[in-house]
């Protein structure tokens, strides 16, 4: 069974990943379009990450931008 602390975990290491990749292409442009797929795949984990999210709870703008603080009170 899947968890909401599971599911902010899961958003909170995509998008972790997301803007590593981003910071990545943006220092080594010559890259873009070996990593864009992988890139865009994480974005497209987040996006559903967080919607299974706000289905159960509000979400503000920071959360959505940095992550959630996460406690295993979740």
């Amino acid at each position: 069974m899947v968890t909401m602390y599971d599911e902010k975990w899961n958003y909170n290491n995509s998008l972790n990943r997301y803007y590593n990749g981003c910071n990545y292409v943006t220092d080594n442009p010559e890259m873009a379009n070996d990593y864009m797929d992988s890139i865009m795949k994480l974005k497209h984990n987040c996006e559903i990450y967080l919607d299974r999210i706000m289905k159960h709870e509000r979400v503000t703008t920071d959360e959505i931008l940095n992550g959630f603080n996460l406690s295993r009170e979740d």
